[in-house]
């Protein structure tokens, strides 16, 4: 295969000459391809996602909120040598660990099995939490809770793309992305009158035990499985194979097809027993099995040492880092003079990252769906993942502004509003590159996209909550001005990369994949 034939894999023709948009991949006939469902079992599936999403997040970032009441729990001797904050930063590492667990076995098994082994995960860690008598047992149970949440930025991506068309997912990704970390801000909001109502940081705990065993319920009952391998199938006088990433392959007889013509499914009638099986029994449907997950290291390492992959997996570790440590930083800071915020008037604060995730829709959803769309028109109709890039800019230029400007606002003492305004568009900033990020890598490299995923989120995440344990030494030696304003450089030098790969990223990918496939 030529250079230029692996610079095409991941390059589409999605619009036809008349403006409409072609439906990618094309669905099969099988009833379990999930391109086939109805609109209420897709609308169910998402759903029962987007609530486990969402409880996780506050799950996850939820400890932040119970430090203080946390400090009078834990004496500085137990906890040695570890400082209490560890408690609400290790789910990021964790978050990382998790995705390098559940993408290759969802390969393996189906993504169906996973998510139901992370929903009792989430219950159990979170029953632990409550019930522990040590910091040491809460602490596990904190990283038991971020290895159950990681499915969200990971496996629950490749749910999406597997449940959408090509030209769905911008919108899809970010709405599910944005009104998740949205929600959960809500949710958060909460924590402060919790506590004061069950007399003790273990009712946020008790009170989300309910939901997170809700969550079991719904992925049983509502989320199928959604790995589906493709055949090929007969169209228009030709054979058509196509992958996940709706590159076609025409062949002009069975013959020429590996692995020949597909035995045709069987109809499915309705019956009591065939519905226990569709609600208890692992998977329906053909997945890449052992062979799958055996392969996933080779793929994880080629992603690893590709710099296209590289540069998302810094950049989404400054911006999400960022964030990450603006928001465990701006809570104390507002409790502390000059502010003096109440513990109940922090909860109030909560809104403001609430409105910087929603307003990240717009941006990276509505936005990117339409620049995408005049670029592929402008290319004979041809999609390219390049088009994507820039949806990076808007997110690199709003987080170095307001990193920047936060650590200013926090040294010289400005408004408290001012101080909100900036973690709000920290928050839009990483909500909105987390859709550029995730769309690039899929669509870049679509053979190596649970690999890909895996690489940005698990060494993203793990490099954030680095830069979250770093970040307070870097305060003491810079001063918080500083230290943020130096952030917000490095943020920009690392976004600036995407110009040059905007320029020649289709000459990298032919590249890459004909030295590495």
């Amino acid at each position: 295969m030529s250079k230029s034939e692996y610079g095409k894999q991941g390059s589409v023709f999605l619009i036809t000459s008349n403006g409409e948009t072609i439906r990618l991949p094309i669905p099969s006939r099988s009833p379990n391809d999930p391109l086939t469902w109805g609109h209420l079992k897709t609308f169910l599936s998402l759903l029962s996602m987007s609530i486990f999403t969402t409880i996780g997040l506050i799950q996850v970032q939820g400890t932040s909120l119970l430090l203080d009441a946390l400090a009078d729990e834990y004496s500085p001797q137990e906890i040695a040598p570890l400082r209490l904050d560890v408690l609400s930063s290790v789910p990021c590492l964790f978050w990382g660990i998790g995705a390098l667990i559940w993408v290759p076995l969802s390969m393996a098994i189906g993504r169906r099995p996973v998510f139901i082994l992370c929903a009792l995960l989430l219950t159990l860690s979170t029953l632990m939490a409550a019930l522990s008598h040590n910091f040491y047992t809460h602490l596990a149970a904190r990283c038991l809770q971020g290895i159950a949440g990681s499915i969200s930025p990971s496996t629950m991506i490749l749910m999406i793309l597997d449940v959408t068309f090509i030209h769905q997912r911008p919108r899809t990704i970010a709405l599910y992305w944005c009104l998740c970390n949205g929600l959960s801000n809500v949710g958060l909001a909460f924590t402060p009158y919790i506590i004061t109502a069950g007399g003790s940081w273990r009712a946020f705990y008790w009170v989300w035990l309910g939901p997170c065993v809700l969550t079991i319920l719904l992925v049983l009952f509502w989320s199928p499985e959604t790995y589906f391998r493709r055949p090929p199938m007969a169209f228009d006088g030709h054979i058509v194979a196509q992958s996940e990433s709706g590159k076609v392959t025409i062949y002009t007889s069975w013959d020429e097809v590996p692995g020949g013509k597909p035995m045709p499914d069987e109809p499915q009638v309705w019956a009591l027993s065939t519905f226990l099986k569709n609600v208890f029994l692992w998977n329906r449907t053909t997945t890449g099995g052992w062979p799958a997950m055996k392969a996933f290291p080779r793929q994880i390492l080629i992603c690893a040492i590709n710099p296209l992959i590289l540069w998302v997996l810094i950049l989404n570790a400054f911006v999400f880092g960022g964030m990450v440590v603006t928001c465990a930083t701006y809570v104390s800071l507002l409790m502390s003079p000059p502010y003096n915020f109440t513990f109940k008037q922090i909860a109030l604060v909560k809104f403001s990252p609430f409105a910087g995730a929603l307003l990240a829709f717009p941006a990276s959803g509505i936005l990117t769906s339409w620049l995408t769309k005049i670029l592929a028109t402008r290319n004979r109709g041809v999609h390219e993942p390049e088009h994507y890039l820039p949806s990076f800019i808007l997110p690199v230029i709003t987080s170095s502004v307001s990193l920047a400007l936060f650590g200013i606002a926090v040294e010289q003492e400005w408004n408290w509003r001012w101080i909100l305004f900036f973690v709000g568009l920290d928050y839009f900033s990483a909500i909105s590159l987390f859709t550029s990020n995730t769309l690039w890598v899929t669509e870049a490299f679509p053979r190596w996209a649970g690999a890909a995923i895996t690489i940005v989120g698990a060494g993203g995440y793990g490099l954030s909550f680095v830069l979250g344990s770093t970040i307070a030494p870097w305060i003491k030696s810079q001063g918080i001005g500083n230290t943020y304003v130096e952030l917000a450089i490095l943020t920009w030098l690392v976004g600036l990369v995407g110009f040059p790969v905007n320029l020649w990223g289709k000459r990298f990918r032919e590249y890459i994949y004909s030295e590495w496939e």
